[in-house]
């Protein structure tokens, strides 16, 4: 009878799993289903949990035979925004099958609008042969649809753009250049234009008052521009954590210390073993650098000199004697993180190190080098090495070797009598000097060649700033000469031969009438003029051939400086003349002082005050009068530029008026 039942019950289940067609896995069945009034069903249902699918955009109507039938996919619509929330239990419209019952043709009443995604088990009409069971699976994802809501009125002042690259013509312009060229952060034209010079000094201005460094002035920027607490470039410099170096030394070796038993002097002039042994004392310290050659030369004595200063109780005369020496190898001699000299080795464009470090600080000190101490060797390191060696009587090549470098810190090293030089290190800024040509004279640069090159070596040559081959190629021995020469005229060192280059080295003049050209012009003759105000140092913009506002406020700053009037920023053909010829005063060379123009006064020199008030939009028109216009005027931009508003044009107001 057991039996029986087992085999009843196993037919009964083997009917049940024929019936379901497929395997069901566990996840997706309710293995202990209830009918609506608690009683147990005699097989198992799907679970009464649905999965909730939201789509909020799309709808779709999913419906798959669960007894192996197609699946089909059709588009709906809906227009509530779904809440999906799963039934609790095997209630609320659940029926015997585990299915959810839909209220048409039950008279149950109007369907409610869903409130999330909706699974509905129809009991499908079995075809013949079939047996009633659950059929097809149905997936209905309601469309979402947003409550509308207005838009709240938003209303703020806006706010002023920022001074930034591009911005033109503008006396905002020229009053944050002002104030950048107080602080030390600018050195270029106050033209009103905010060039690439501008965006970088106010890059440099940011880095060192804890602004965001984006080269834009906006009203932090300017806020703490012209505030009392601005930390200007040359207190940043004197903050400035040092860029961290690797030591030029290994810790001091006893096992190097020589036989000392015997007093012995070492000093200029001496060599041998022993001068070798000292050098690698001192190289091994960090006082010299390079290699030692056992040769006891200026830049050994220069080592020794500085280990003495360093250590108390020596006499720092550079003479390594007993005291000295015994000190030197002893376990705790002092040690140094930069050079104080070098030797046996060239430093050149493109070395880096304390050895260059050293060399920049001394180059410094003598009045040579204007840019940074940062231990790389660059074109402005490059063009100070060249003054340097051309005002010792050294071959001016921009290399500093063994006998630069010992000179260099030698006593007897020349100081530089005109003080450093504007260097271009940007390699004229990405000027294209391409066919840049004025009275005869065509641009020439690193790698042309021809008659023209040969001229300007031979030149260079008679003047003892080139000592290589008058062969017609131009190459770094060229560029390093005319640099020297460039540096030596004041004139904008970037190594190029232009047109103001070549009249100062063949001291030719101009008696050549030429034709005007003003602002609104374009053209080669503009690119000339161009060209040669930035040699000169008056201008720093683009080499375009546009004649537009820098190039106006350059021309009149070479007016101004150079005596000519009327100062109205036309390029006549007095201005040409004066410009086109040796003659012209460069800006680096001109005398910034000025006489002070006041109240009641008349003349070229009141013309030159009003001309630069009416281009900076302070005056309407000139008069060669100081009349009661003229004071207002020269007030208003003593207030804009922070200086006392006593409408007298004194030295320091035509400084920050004239841009020099």
């Amino acid at each position: 009878m057991r039996k029986r039942k087992i085999g009843l019950l196993a037919a009964l289940l083997s009917l049940c799993l024929l019936l379901t067609g497929c395997y069901i896995a566990p996840d997706d069945v309710n293995t202990n289903p209830t009918n609506n009034n608690g009683n147990a069903l005699p097989f198992i249902t799907l679970a009464p949990t649905p999965t909730v699918y939201t789509t909020p955009d799309t709808i779709e109507v999913v419906t798959q035979n669960v007894f192996g039938g197609p699946t089909t996919i059709q588009a709906t619509t809906s227009t509530e925004t779904p809440t999906p929330t799963p039934p609790p239990g095997n209630s609320g419209g659940w029926n015997d099958w585990g299915t959810v019952q839909t209220t048409e043709g039950t008279g149950a009443g109007p369907t409610p609008a869903p409130t999330g995604n909706t699974i509905v088990f129809d009991n499908q009409t079995p075809q013949p042969g079939e047996s009633a069971s659950p059929g097809a699976i149905t997936v209905i994802t309601p469309e979402v649809t947003a409550a509308p809501t207005k838009a709240p009125v938003v209303t703020s002042t806006p706010t002023p753009p920022s001074l930034q690259l591009g911005f033109t013509g503008s006396s905002a312009v020229r009053s944050l250049q002002k104030r950048l060229k107080e602080l030390g952060y600018y050195s270029g034209q106050v033209d009103g234009d905010f060039g690439p010079a501008t965006e970088k000094a106010v890059i440099a201005f940011q880095k060192a008052n804890g602004l965001t460094a984006d080269g834009k002035a906006g009203k932090q920027t300017l806020e703490k521009l012209n505030s009392k607490n601005a930390v200007s470039a040359k207190a940043a410099n004197a903050t400035a954590t040092p860029k961290a170096t690797a030591k030029a030394t290994a810790a001091p070796r006893a096992t190097a210390t020589p036989d000392l038993s015997k007093d012995y002097y070492l000093q200029s002039g001496a060599s041998g073993k022993r001068v070798t042994t000292l050098q690698n004392r001192l190289i091994e310290l960090g006082w010299l650098g390079g290699k030692a050659t056992g040769t006891y030369d200026e830049a050994t004595r220069a080592a020794v000199m500085a280990f003495q200063k360093k250590t108390k109780g020596l006499y720092d005369d550079g003479v390594a004697g007993p005291d000295t020496l015994k000190a030197l190898y002893s376990d705790g001699a002092a040690k140094s993180s930069g050079v104080a000299a070098s030797t046996g080795e060239t430093l050149e464009m493109g070395s880096e190190g304390s050895a260059v470090r050293s060399m920049q600080e001394r180059l410094k000190k003598l009045g040579y080098l204007s840019g940074a101490v940062d231990g790389s060797f660059g074109t402005a390191t490059q063009a100070a090495v060249i003054a340097f060696q051309k005002a010792n009587g050294l071959t001016a090549d921009g290399k500093a070797g063994s006998a630069t470098l010992n000179k260099l810190y030698s006593d007897t090293a020349s100081r530089s009598s005109g003080g450093a030089a504007k260097i271009d290190t940007s390699g004229a800024g990405g000027r294209d000097t391409t066919d840049i040509s004025s009275t005869g004279y065509v641009t020439l640069k690193e790698g042309d060649e021809g008659n023209g090159v040969k001229t300007l070596q031979s030149r260079l040559k008679d003047l003892g700033y080139y000592t290589g081959s008058v062969d017609g190629k131009f190459g770094q021995g060229t560029t390093a000469a005319v640099m020297a020469f460039q540096l030596t005229n004041n004139l904008t060192v970037d190594g190029k031969a232009g047109p103001a280059t070549q009249r100062a080295l063949y001291h030719s003049g101009s008696a050549i009438s030429y034709s005007a050209i003003r602002t609104g012009d374009s053209g080669t003759a503009v690119r000339n003029l161009q060209y040669t105000l930035y040699e000169l140092g008056y201008y720093d913009g683009s080499i375009d051939g546009d004649y537009g506002q820098t190039t106006t406020d350059a021309v009149r700053a070479f007016q101004i400086q150079n005596k000519l009037t009327p100062v109205d920023g036309v390029a006549g053909s007095a201005t040409l003349g004066r410009l086109y010829s040796s003659d012209a005063i460069p800006a680096s060379a001109a005398d910034p002082s000025y006489d002070t123009v006041r109240p009641g006064s008349k003349g070229d020199d009141v013309l030159q005050v009003q001309d630069c008030l009416v281009q900076m939009g302070y005056l309407d028109h000139t008069t060669g009068s100081y009349d009661d216009a003229t004071i207002e005027a020269v007030k208003a931009f003593q207030r804009d530029n922070g200086l006392t508003a006593d409408g007298i044009a004194g030295a320091k107001t035509l400084v920050l008026l004239f841009g020099y």
